[in-house]
């Protein structure tokens, strides 16, 4: 229950937290929380070495806004943030965010990990129902999120009715 009230806070208030008088926190730091909590409400079949690890291709951005997660343990495990080079290497991870940056190879990214249990998000349009898991978009300046139940089935990866029932789409 309090990782649900967690992630309600995430969602409903981080568009309106103020960091100083720097103004509203900027978007790719929600959308490290808002990936960090769905690791907190996404269950594999197993962690290996009792590690989470969470991984980015090229966003830069994301991949530093996530290491202020570093020291939390999701599922009681070592949450390791890490950029990967070598597609090969995503099996490895427990989560993958795939960025703009990603986008072309985001079709033999998807190949990759079909029937994996690596749980998919992404900022780009429309993959959500194409292979992506979870999409996060922009909508009237807050962030909201799509997920795909029969890819994350197919990987073996059981998402929380809470999670859903917090979705803007569920597919």
């Amino acid at each position: 229950m309090r990782r649900l009230a967690c992630f309600i806070v995430a969602i409903v208030g981080l568009p309106f937290i103020s960091v100083g008088l720097a103004g509203p926190l900027p978007e790719y730091a929600m959308k490290a929380a808002f990936v960090y909590n769905f690791t907190l409400f996404t269950q594999w079949p197993t962690l290996p070495n009792n590690t989470l690890k969470i991984c980015t291709l090229e966003s830069d951005t994301l991949k530093h806004e996530l290491e202020k997660f570093r020291d939390h343990q999701p599922h009681g495990a070592t949450l390791i943030i890490s950029k990967i080079s070598n597609l090969e290497a995503l099996k490895e991870c427990q989560a993958v965010y795939l960025s703009e940056e990603d986008k072309q190879r985001i079709p033999v990214i998807l190949t990759l990990l079909e029937n994996t249990p690596v749980l998919t998000i992404t900022d780009v349009p429309e993959l959500v129902g194409k292979g992506v898991m979870i999409g996060i978009k922009t909508e009237n300046k807050r962030i909201v999120f799509e997920v795909d139940t029969l890819a994350a089935k197919k990987s073996n990866l059981y998402l929380s009715s809470k999670l859903l029932s917090l979705a803007k789409m569920v597919y």
